[in-house]
């Protein structure tokens, strides 16, 4: 008699990440906190890939594809004092 055995292991990072649309993210090497607004082909790449958006430092919306493997999850959530202030000029209208 033959008999199959699945074991899981929470910690195997080898296994692929799984990202929702919504998801906020960053690329393993750094930069912004980006959001997950499609995840599947895109014309010309290889695979699923990560269509995600995010603001510049300047406030621009920015948007771009990435492999699954070059980012990483992130909290939705960021802990007071973690965003960078930026000195903004008021102007008043008279």
């Amino acid at each position: 008699m033959l008999t199959a055995t699945y074991t899981y292991d929470a910690f195997d990072t080898t296994q692929a990440a799984q990202f929702n649309v919504g998801d906020v993210v960053t690329l393993k090497t750094g930069g912004s906190r980006m959001t997950v607004t499609y995840i599947g082909p895109v014309a010309g790449e290889a695979g699923e890939r990560l269509v995600c958006q995010w603001f510049d430092e300047q406030g621009e919306l920015r948007q771009g594809t990435f492999a699954q493997d070059n980012v990483r999850r992130q909290p939705r959530s960021i802990p007071a004092g973690s965003v960078l202030q930026h000195k903004f000029i008021s102007v008043v209208m008279r």
